[in-house]
């Protein structure tokens, strides 16, 4: 096990453009951490740099107290497990699992007691003997990460691994690894687009847009206390609801206006951090579970929605509604029926808004 200490990180491949940029993360010794974002924003780039897989533009890694950035991948006492699996097909699970320890001329009797340790905690001991072809998806993916298992390395890399599965796959797959990483108290790293699987998963979440990071936190605070609009948007599922309109401060009180008769009375908390932006455009930010059907209070005003589509999931019924043009969606108890076309009064919990301003997207309350 060991520390991971990025100071400074870049990576630009042509020109001037930064892939990552100014990377800067200390991962804990027997952390499980989970870097986030959409499609490009540097994620699998910066697991590759700490993997020695792409060479660092600027900065330094230390795993433990070793700097090293240009040490070689194969001695960074690192073990990565990639999105395809990477198995040798032509060799047994096996076969697959010894073939670094081979390489590394470990004994044949450490070589098989490794391979049976990570086989029973996988639950592969009756596949040793098959070759990938005759595997599932979950089962190839339990043998790329029992081959890392048995390197017993200080830090494990997953980069996106649970891509390739079903998403019924995925969820059993993703218990397994939190499972894993219990049992062996190691330094984790793990990479994915999904935001569920890294807010079910990490113990801290790195969420990352263009190269940056935008926030480093545990998932609720995340989830509650988004640094910005696009930590907002990006955790969540459905997103946090947005709307742009002013605040006004009049001598009843202090409210936030928008198109659609929307005038809501903002939180009495809220108000001092508000009260520069009077007059001003500032976007309004609401989670869909915290607007509802339920009875008004001082702390959730209603306003009039017409209900355009309904999603019934079950446990929960999930509502689009207008709202002045515009589109919000509302989680709402699946016991009541909603009717399309419907004209209701909703609630707005006001204590759980959030304001982001308009210019800079960063959070005021």
């Amino acid at each position: 096990m060991a520390t991971v200490t990025l100071t400074g990180v870049d990576k630009i491949y042509s020109g001037t453009e930064k892939a990552v940029d100014n990377f800067n993360l200390e991962i804990n010794d027997g952390e499980f951490i989970v870097l986030v974002g959409p499609s490009g924003c540097g994620k699998s780039t910066t697991l590759r740099m700490v993997a020695g897989l792409e060479e660092i533009s600027g900065g330094t890694i230390k795993i433990g107290d070793r700097i090293v950035n240009d040490v070689p991948p194969k001695d960074r006492d690192i073990a990565m497990v990639f999105q395809n699996y990477a198995l040798y097909p032509h060799m047994t699970v096996r076969e697959n699992m010894a073939f670094g320890l081979k390489l590394r001329k470990f004994p044949k009797k450490e070589i098989e007691e490794r391979i049976n340790e990570a086989a029973k905690i996988l639950g592969l001991e009756e596949y040793l003997d098959r070759r990938p072809k005759a595997l599932s998806g979950g089962q190839r993916q339990r043998v790329a990460v029992g081959r890392a298992i048995v390197r017993k390395p200080s830090v494990f890399l997953f980069d996106e691994p649970l891509s390739n599965l079903d998403a019924k796959l995925r969820v059993q797959m993703r218990v397994e690894i939190s499972q894993l990483h219990s049992q062996l108290g190691s330094t984790m790293i793990y990479v994915t687009h999904d935001q569920i699987e890294a807010m079910t998963m990490g113990e801290r979440i790195v969420v990352m847009k263009d190269g940056f990071i935008q926030q480093v936190d545990d998932p609720i605070t995340l989830y509650n206390n988004p640094a910005n609009k696009f930590v907002a948007s990006f955790i969540g599922t459905p997103p946090m609801n947005f709307i742009e309109g002013k605040i006004e401060i009049e001598d009843s009180g202090t409210y936030f206006v928008a198109e659609g008769d929307v005038k809501l009375p903002v939180f009495e908390e809220h108000k001092a951090k508000l009260k520069p932006y009077s007059g001003k455009t500032v976007t309004f930010g609401i989670r869909p579970e915290d607007i509802g059907s339920n009875e008004a209070t001082s702390d959730a005003p209603t306003i009039k929605l017409k209900v355009k589509v309904t999603e019934p999931m079950g446990a929960e019924t999930i509502l689009y509604l207008d709202i002045g043009g515009a589109t919000i969606i509302s989680r709402v108890d699946a016991h009541k029926r909603y009717a399309v076309g419907e004209e209701l009064e909703f609630t707005v919990m006001m204590s759980k808004t959030h304001f982001f301003d308009i210019d800079t997207e960063n959070v005021i309350v």
